[in-house]
C-alpha cells in the first residue's frame, strides 16, 4: 500500500454508490444485505425501508418471508454492539469478528443483573425448555415460567440471542413493533454456527467486505463502523495488504484504502432515494463531509453520531425527512437549498413510496420549508429531525379550531 492512487471525489462516492444499490437497483434482498454487510435493525422499520430504497417493487411481505419464514437472513448483535439483519452467510462472520464486544456486554451485564453465573444459566435453560413448546415473547415466558419481575428476564434474553441460543423472530402485532417472539437457535438456524470463525480470521473478513462495500474509507470509519479499537482494524488492514490499496481523495481526510482493482465506470443515475433512519450508507463513516457540507452536519447527524432519515441524490445527502402521526399520518420532508422543481418532484415520487410502506396507505408528503439543527434546544433525537415544525402545525391548529 506504497503508492498512493489519485481518485476524483464524484468517482469515490458513485463506485459507493454502486455497491450500496444507490445507482443501479439491487438484484435481490440477500444480495442488497450482503454489499451492505447487514441492514441496520435500530429501528424495526429500518430493513424494509432500507430495502424498499434499493428494490423495485419491493414488498414487505419479501422481507419477512425471508426473515421469518425461510430464515434467510436473521437478527444479530454485532458491529458497535448494535442490532443488525444479516444473510446466514454472514451470521457466523459477524458473531466470530464481533464476539469481544457482546462478550464484554454480557461480563457488564450480569455483574449489574444481580444474577450469579448459576442463576443464569439455570434460567437460561428453563427458557430453551419452554421455548421447545414453540416460539413466545419474554412476556409469554416470565408468564410460563413465574418469573418475578424484578428478573431481568429481557437480559437473560438478549445474551442468550448474542450467544447464540435463541434468535428473535417475528413481532406478534404489528411490523413495526420491537415486541418479537423468540426461537431456539438450533430450531430455525441448525446449520448456522456462531462460533465457526475464529475470531481474528473474523474480524478481519468482516473488514474486508466493509472496505470492498464501502471504501475508500480512513482506518477511523472501520474503527466507527465496526467499533473495534483502531489498532485491530490497522492490523486487519496489514493482513489485506495484497487486496486494499491506498487512495487520495481531494476534500477527504485520509490516508483513505479501498479494495484495489474494478472502480471506474459507474454512474449516479438522477434517482433521489428517501432513506431510512441510520440507513447504512449515511451511518457506515465516521467522515461524514463526503455526504454534505460540513455546516449541515448538524443537521442530519445527532449529537451521538446517528443519522437521521435523508434524501441522498447522487451520492449526497440533499434533505432529511420523518414520517409522522400527528396531527395527521403524513411524511414531512425538508430540502437543503434552493433545489431544482425535477429534484423536488423526484423527492416526492420516493416519498409517497416511502410512505406508502410505513403506514400501509397513502399518506400526504408535506415539504417543510425550515428546519432546526438537531443541537437545537438541547438536543433532539436523530430519529425526530423535523419535530419543532410538527408541533408549531399542531398547535396552529388547535389555536384555529
Amino acid at each position: 500500500m506504497t503508492n498512493v492512487t489519485i481518485v476524483a471525489a464524484a468517482d469515490a462516492l458513485a463506485c459507493a454508490a454502486a455497491r450500496h444499490s444507490l445507482s443501479r437497483p439491487g438484484a435481490s434482498i440477500e444480495q442488497i444485505t450482503n454489499e451492505l454487510v447487514g441492514l441496520h435493525n435500530t429501528s424495526p422499520a429500518g430493513p424494509y425501508l432500507s430495502v424498499r430504497a434499493r428494490f423495485p417493487g419491493f414488498d414487505r411481505a419479501d422481507l419477512a418471508s425471508a426473515m421469518w419464514d425461510h430464515w434467510d437472513l436473521a437478527r444479530l448483535r454485532a458491529m458497535r454492539l448494535t442490532m443488525f439483519v444479516f444473510t446466514r452467510e454472514l451470521l457466523s462472520i459477524a458473531a466470530g469478528a464481533t464476539r469481544h464486544l457482546t462478550g464484554g456486554l454480557a461480563a457488564r451485564w450480569l455483574r449489574d443483573s444481580g444474577l450469579t453465573e448459576y442463576d443464569f444459566d439455570q434460567l437460561a435453560d428453563a427458557v430453551e425448555a419452554a421455548l421447545a413448546e414453540g416460539p413466545m415473547t419474554v412476556r409469554d415466558l416470565r408468564r410460563n415460567l413465574d418469573v418475578a419481575p424484578p428478573v431481568d428476564l429481557p437480559g437473560v434474553v438478549s445474551r442468550m440471542c448474542d450467544a447464540g441460543r435463541l434468535v428473535g423472530g417475528a413481532p406478534p402485532r404489528s411490523w413495526r413493533s420491537s415486541v418479537r417472539r423468540y426461537h431456539r437457535w438450533a430450531d430455525v438456524l441448525p446449520g448456522v454456527d456462531l462460533h465457526a470463525w475464529r475470531e481474528e480470521v473474523a474480524i478481519t473478513e468482516l473488514i474486508r467486505r466493509y472496505v470492498r462495500s464501502y471504501g475508500p474509507v480512513t482506518v477511523s470509519d472501520i474503527s466507527w463502523w465496526t467499533g473495534f479499537t483502531k489498532e485491530k482494524c490497522r492490523t486487519a488492514l496489514a493482513s489485506l495488504a495484497e487486496d486494499v490499496e491506498e487512495v487520495a481523495v481531494e476534500g477527504w481526510p485520509g490516508p483513505l484504502f479501498r479494495i484495489g482493482g474494478g472502480h471506474t465506470g459507474e454512474e449516479f443515475g438522477d434517482t433521489v432515494h428517501a432513506l431510512p433512519l441510520l440507513d447504512p450508507y449515511v451511518q457506515g463513516y465516521r467522515e461524514r463531509a463526503r455526504f454534505l457540507d460540513p455546516a449541515l452536519l448538524d443537521y442530519v447527524y445527532d449529537g451521538g453520531g446517528n443519522s437521521t432519515a435523508t434524501l441522498v441524490h447522487r451520492g449526497r445527502i440533499i434533505g432529511v425527512w420523518q414520517a409522522t402521526d400527528q396531527p395527521t399520518e403524513s411524511i414531512r420532508y425538508h430540502l437543503f437549498a434552493d433545489q431544482p422543481g425535477s429534484l423536488r418532484r423526484a423527492a416526492e415520487t420516493d416519498l409517497v413510496a416511502a410512505g406508502a410502506l410505513y403506514f400501509d396507505a397513502s399518506v400526504d408528503v408535506i415539504e417543510v420549508s425550515n428546519m432546526q439543527p438537531l443541537s437545537a434546544g438541547g438536543g433532539r433525537s436523530a430519529s425526530h429531525p423535523l419535530d419543532e415544525q410538527l408541533h408549531r402545525v399542531a398547535r396552529r391548529r388547535q389555536e384555529t379550531s
